[in-house]
């Protein structure tokens, strides 16, 4: 009976202590048909992706040696890096500070990471610049996020300060930012109306406006608008 593997970095260290090894059995792993795991006779020894059996040429009769051991290893950790990168980027865009971050969660190799993400970004599967643009358009024109709300969103996930700027910049040339807060303002009128003093309703407004991410000279333009809009 093969027996199944068990913690997978113990496993590995006992099994690389016990090199070499031939490989005398490949089976399909249940769970994921497109990985086999290699034995030598009932002893789990690795699991590797089809293309890294194909690449080392992986067979019954192989000796699998400390380095050979070593560079399937390597192969797979990149492998399983590039794999998980692409899931993220499948359910949505993703910054590569993002992606670092969540790849070093999981445990990956530093290095690791850092070459998947290099080799991601120069096939064009990853773009700051680009992830920066369409995170500002979107959140500029459809939920009416200001600059300053936007920019502290992109700096977090990574994007550098020139590339934010750029990307507010031309996520808001042509959306008009005093009519939003306008408009944001009295879609919450009742709230605002609660308060009686005509000061405090103002303070009030312009700090809803600010945690919007607003700047202060454009909500000071938008007051008197929204206060006779109030009033009215």
């Amino acid at each position: 009976m093969l027996k199944s593997p068990g913690n997978s970095t113990q496993t590995e260290d006992f099994v690389y202590e016990r090199l070499p090894l031939e490989i005398t059995k490949i089976v399909f792993q249940k769970k994921n048909s497109e990985r086999y795991s290699l034995y030598h006779k009932d002893e789990f020894l690795a699991g590797v992706s089809g293309k890294t059996l194909t690449e080392y040429s992986l067979q019954k009769g192989v000796e699998l040696t400390p380095s050979l051991f070593k560079e399937i290893k390597k192969k797979e950790q990149v492998h399983a890096v590039k794999e998980k990168c692409l899931r993220y980027l499948g359910r949505r865009d993703h910054a590569s500070f993002e992606l670092k971050r969540k790849l070093k969660q999981k445990g990956f190799d530093k290095k690791t990471i850092t070459r998947v993400i290099e080799d991601l970004s120069s096939r064009g599967y990853i773009n700051d610049k680009q992830f920066a643009l369409k995170f500002a358009s979107e959140k500029a024109e459809f939920s009416h996020w200001g600059p300053h709300k936007i920019k502290a969103a992109l700096l977090k996930k990574g994007v550098s300060k020139a590339s934010a700027d750029h990307a507010i910049k031309k996520a808001i040339e042509n959306l008009p930012q005093q009519q939003i807060c306008v408009d944001l303002a009295l879609k919450r009128s009742r709230h605002f109306l609660r308060e009686n003093d005509t000061y405090k309703r103002k303070q009030k407004i312009y700090n809803y406006l600010a945690g919007r991410g607003f700047s202060g000279s454009i909500i000071q333009k938008s007051l008197p608008q929204i206060t006779a809009k109030l009033d009215a």
